[in-house]
């Protein structure tokens, strides 16, 4: 294959990939999934990372030091053994890669829903992608990816709605005219059953046309006259209180001058009293003290004033009397002031008795005003003829105040019929305004719309056109969604038995009770996994319930590596198999790739990160496959932008390695690595021997120094040639493995065979050369027990 620039690599680098086994070794980071991706590329045309992390090809693919990438070049060799280029081929590679995160994501699979868990068999395959890229498809069409109903009809549709609103606006509104008429007619008969509404509103009148209503406001804004509730009758009663209390006064007054001379007393005993408080000691009149006065002028004066007691009672009458005198003529005052006030008219003579002063109202203007006058009518007399006309005038105000009542209560009531005929005025006048503006929009539609109407029209083909487009699209997305959903059960269909052999092979050192009978792979959406065990091959259990992670994870495995033996897939590519493949698992695992006969024929390329995993495969598949593998390592990059690619210097397989070194003369590296080979092909013995051993043949027993070290390998191997030898049962090249044994242990424990394996490990100054022919024997007695063991 011809890379590079590509993904990790900068630059080409061609790898030679013609042989059966390819190994890839090394550390995270160092570029294998590259290689890998550059294979999926190749064979399938696509990345699946790629298109499930929503990467263009050109953004995933190019190298980021260089910006750009160059499409890899795959060659291979046909059934005519012709060297051609391989070209991408989604049907005949899909089922040749077997991938870590798909195995990771299948192991989680008992966390999912069942929908889910179908989902996670397609993904186990490869085709996660595929299931994403059917999920973005909406179940169907509708407005938002297509036109299906016609904007413009909508449009117009909405319109005509409005154009029944308008009918349906006319049609309420003559129905509304004909309540109004109602109510107009009912309201003009409660004023006047023989009068129409528009009669009404003749007689209530209008600012323009005044009625009843602007004639009954202007009588009532005229002003009226006041009451002044003068009356003959009450100025008699006052002109008698006036002389009744003229003579009281005139009386009183008489008895005050009859007793004057007590009161100068009564006047000069109250002095004397209120001058006690500024002269206590003395009299307040000659200021003699009062020890040497003959009488205490404020004890006499104190006992006088009691004796003039009546005096004071006296007095207190003598002003009640003023007081009344006083009120008395001024209520004939007050009648005299309201005449002048209401008879305006001319000059009125009573206007000479008004004073402004009420000290002037006196018993001399109570004569002036009663004076009888031969020549002219005295003053009282046309003062009695006044309160009379006034008298009869307030009669006649107050009968007009009544009428105003009567009118005002007319106005009122005849206002309310006002402002309910002004509602209903109103009302009609907006129903009518309805009706017209309804009407017209209903007689313009056509004209305004023509445009929109033709539009419309022309719209229908292309919107009828969609709908078949949006039937068709639901048709071909039912059967990609139907499709998608069986995907998942036409993968796994007929894989059950192989799917059994594969995971049993994978757990071929479990206790027999575990291995399997048998599996239902789901068929349907929904479905769930199910197992049965040897134990009991008739009884199925769930099996995401029974099984751990680790079984999961071969449950997984199986199922992709039966795909790709059912599809006859020519190649078999692992990327980094180590992350998803648990370590109680590995060691069968190797063992059903490389020694089983399932993948016998199959080129199988694998790419990890585990060192050991790949010294395990090279002693596992034995010299002879080891020697026609390629082994590349990948190396760490140390300030380089591009994958560094290299060979192994020594080959891992222990007894190859041994070989070469011995073929380069390299005889202490060679007895290093015969050592090594020793102690594998020893273990390997052992499981020979324990696989076709006769059950009357004894144990293998070994011997420890102390209980955390190894067990001795001589011992072992001694013990190993001793029983082997000695087994009834026919072992498998039994001879050759015996006398493999006998070569390399030799007499004892001194031959120099085993003193040089060894020395040959461990390290010892100025020892002796080793001999040729010793280490050429060591060897090829390692690689005949090689052949003998691993059959290769």
């Amino acid at each position: 294959m011809s890379v590079g620039p590509f993904r990790g690599f900068a630059k080409e680098e061609i790898l030679n990939l013609n042989n059966l086994l390819v190994l890839i070794y090394g550390p995270n980071g160092a570029g294998k999934s590259s290689f890998c991706e550059a294979l999926e590329f190749g064979l399938l045309g696509a990345v699946e990372e790629a298109q499930s992390k929503r990467f263009t090809p050109a953004q995933y693919l190019k190298n980021a030091h260089v910006n750009r990438y160059i499409a890899p070049v795959i060659e291979g060799v046909n059934s005519k053994d012709e060297t051609v280029v391989v070209s991408p081929d989604e049907s005949r590679f899909r089922f040749c890669f077997v991938e870590k995160n798909r195995i990771d994501s299948f192991s989680r699979i008992a966390a999912q829903s069942p929908a889910k868990q179908t989902e996670l068999i397609s993904s186990l395959f490869g085709l996660e992608s595929f299931n994403i890229f059917v999920k973005d498809f909406s179940r169907e069409l509708d407005e938002r990816h297509i036109d299906l109903v016609g904007k413009k009809g909508l449009q117009l549709k909405e319109k005509q709605q409005q154009l029944a609103v308008h009918h349906q606006t006319i049609k309420d509104n003559q129905e509304n005219l004909k309540v109004t008429t109602v109510h107009e007619q009912d309201l003009a008969t409660k004023l006047d059953p023989k009068i129409d509404f528009q009669q009404m509103l003749v007689t209530l009148g209008s600012e323009e046309k005044p009625g009843e209503i602007q004639v009954l406001d202007a009588e009532l804004q005229k002003k009226q006259q006041e009451i002044t509730n003068l009356s003959v009758k009450k100025l008699d009663e006052c002109k008698r209180n006036l002389e009744t209390a003229n003579q009281n006064l005139i009386e009183k007054s008489t008895e005050i001058a009859k007793a004057s001379e007590s009161l100068s007393f009564k006047q000069l005993y109250g002095a004397v009293l209120d001058l006690r408080g500024t002269s206590e000691n003395q009299c307040p009149a000659c200021k003699t003290p009062l020890e040497q006065v003959t009488q205490n002028p404020f004890v006499l004066a104190t006992s006088e004033l009691e004796k003039l007691g009546y005096l004071a009672k006296l007095e207190t009458e003598q002003a009640q009397a003023k007081s009344e005198f006083s009120r008395a003529i001024q209520s004939v005052h007050t009648i005299v002031s309201a005449c002048v006030k209401y008879n305006g008219d001319g000059e009125n003579p009573l206007l000479a008795h008004i004073v402004d002063d009420s000290i002037k109202l006196d018993w001399s203007w109570w004569e002036a005003l009663t004076q009888e006058r031969e020549e002219v009518v005295s003053p009282w007399a046309l003062l009695a003829e006044q309160v009379k006309n006034l008298e009869q005038r307030d009669v006649e105000v107050k009968q007009a105040n009544e009428d105003r009542k009567l009118k005002q209560e007319k106005l009122k009531k005849l206002r309310e019929f006002k402002d309910q005929a002004t509602k209903l005025q109103v009302q009609r006048t907006t129903y009518e305004d309805a009706i017209k503006k309804a009407q017209k929009a209903i007689n313009t539609f056509d004209e305004e719309n023509k445009e929109l109407i033709t539009e419309a029209e022309a719209e229908q083909v292309v919107v009828e056109t969609n709908k078949q487009i949006a039937v068709s699209y639901k048709k071909f997305v039912d059967m990609l969604f139907d499709y998608k959903d069986q995907l998942p059960s036409k993968l796994v269909a007929d894989l059950g038995e192989l799917v059994v052999q594969l995971y049993n092979a994978f757990n071929r050192y479990d206790a027999p009770k575990d291995q399997l009978a048998g599996i239902k792979l789901p068929l349907v959406s929904g479905e769930r996994i199910e197992i049965a065990y040897q134990s009991e091959p008739t009884k199925f259990f769930d099996a995401l319930h029974v099984l751990s992670e680790g079984h999961i994870r071969c449950i997984g495995l199986s199922m992709l590596l039966a795909k790709n033996l059912k599809t006859n897939s020519p190649l078999l590519i692992f990327d980094d198999p180590v992350n998803a493949i648990d370590d109680e698992h590995r060691k069968a695992i190797r063992e059903t790739l490389y020694k089983d006969e399932f993948f016998k024929e199959k080129q199988i390329i694998l790419a990890c990160h585990g060192e050991e995993f790949l010294k395990n495969i090279h002693q596992d598949i034995g010299r002879k496959a080891a020697r026609e593998s390629a082994t590349y390592k990948f190396l760490p990059q140390r300030g380089e932008s591009h994958i560094q690619v290299a060979s192994f210097s020594c080959p891992p397989n222990y007894v190859l390695a041994a070989t070469t070194h011995f073929e380069s003369a390299e005889y202490r590296n060679a007895l290093a690595s015969s050592r090594r080979a020793l102690e594998y092909l020893s273990e390997k013995a052992w499981h020979h021997y324990s696989k076709y051993c006769d059950k009357r043949d004894d144990m293998i027993s070994v011997s420890k120094r102390a209980p955390n070290l190894p067990h001795d390998l001589r011992a072992l191997t001694e013990n190993l040639k001793a029983k082997i030898s000695r087994s009834k049962a026919d072992i498998p090249n039994k001879l050759q493995i015996v006398e493999a044994f006998e070569l390399l242990l030799g007499v004892n424990g001194q031959d120099p065979h085993w003193l040089y394996l060894n020395k040959g490990t461990h390290e010892e100054t100025d020892r002796d050369e080793f001999e040729h022919g010793t280490v050429e024997t060591i060897v090829s007695s390692l690689d005949a027990l090689d052949k003998a063991l691993l059959g290769h």
